[in-house]
């Protein structure tokens, strides 16, 4: 089968979602169309038979990080190179945009790939759950969103700037923010997603937190476990470990502070 390397468009989104609810994951229609708008020309796919069989998305963070994700292949298409082949492109679209260091969280069977395309692992994220509470006490009692102090800290936890996500995110979810702290959320396939959150402290995140999961939805959270306070946080709220990544990256180190991360934007975003 010959195979057309092109951009991801709106209108291939029903046949990308295909693909990631193949794989069992949580993004929706509207997850697929955040990363078309943030990143028209990093999510590209390859189309055989007039369908999508393989996609992947690079979203870049203040011409400095680029994060990898959503690298999918229909399991009839797999075992053929198909992934190698748009990480391949996606590294060289990097390099001549002058993208110096980019991101991933690979599962266990992507990992081999990512390290033979120079890839090294940075440390782990991972997913933790809970079940939905049955509950229908929910208050929506959202303040007036994200200002300049809130996004100075995103950025010094994060590495970069990542303002057009989080506006994204605070456009199309819920966004509840503090004085020196935010947490976001949004609706997944099978489950809610929190994050991102970051906060100076950990009394400040969880008050955040408790606040927004008076929603009563079946919940994941996306943490790194080398903050031990955010797994601590995780557990008071009776969250369980369900599975885990690792992060990688390729190129040069950059500067972040994983202490003030107490989750992160998922798998496809960092």
């Amino acid at each position: 089968m010959n195979y057309t390397l092109r951009n991801l468009t709106p209108a291939d989104v029903p046949s990308a979602m295909e693909l990631s609810i193949a794989a069992n994951w949580n993004q929706t229609a509207e997850d697929w169309m955040r990363l078309v708008r943030l990143a028209p020309a990093g999510c590209r796919c390859l189309e055989g038979d007039g369908c999508v069989v393989a996609t992947t998305s690079v979203v870049v963070y203040d011409g400095q990080l680029g994060w990898v994700g959503m690298v999918l292949t229909r399991p009839e298409n797999r075992r053929l190179g198909l992934a190698r082949r748009l990480m391949e492109d996606a590294l060289t679209s990097a390099e001549r945009e002058g993208v110096r260091t980019l991101k991933l969280d690979a599962t266990d069977a992507g990992r081999s790939l990512y390290e033979s395309l120079g890839f090294v692992v940075e440390g782990r994220v991972e997913r933790w759950e809970r079940l939905a509470s049955g509950s229908d006490d929910v208050t929506n009692s959202y303040n007036e969103g994200l200002n300049a102090e809130v996004l100075t800290l995103d950025a010094a936890a994060f590495g970069v700037s990542r303002e057009p996500l989080l506006r994204d995110l605070e456009a199309t979810g819920a966004c509840r923010t503090s004085a020196t702290g935010y947490v976001c959320s949004r609706s997944g396939r099978t489950a809610r997603s929190l994050g991102p959150c970051v906060a100076r402290s950990s009394r400040e995140a969880r008050d955040l937190i408790a606040a927004e999961l008076q929603d009563p939805s079946r919940w994941y959270w996306d943490l790194l476990p080398c903050n031990a306070d955010a797994v601590a946080c995780a557990q008071e709220f009776g969250f369980a470990p369900s599975r885990a990544l690792w992060r990688m990256r390729r190129g040069e180190p950059i500067e972040n502070n994983d202490m003030l991360v107490y989750a992160t934007a998922g798998f496809e975003l960092g």
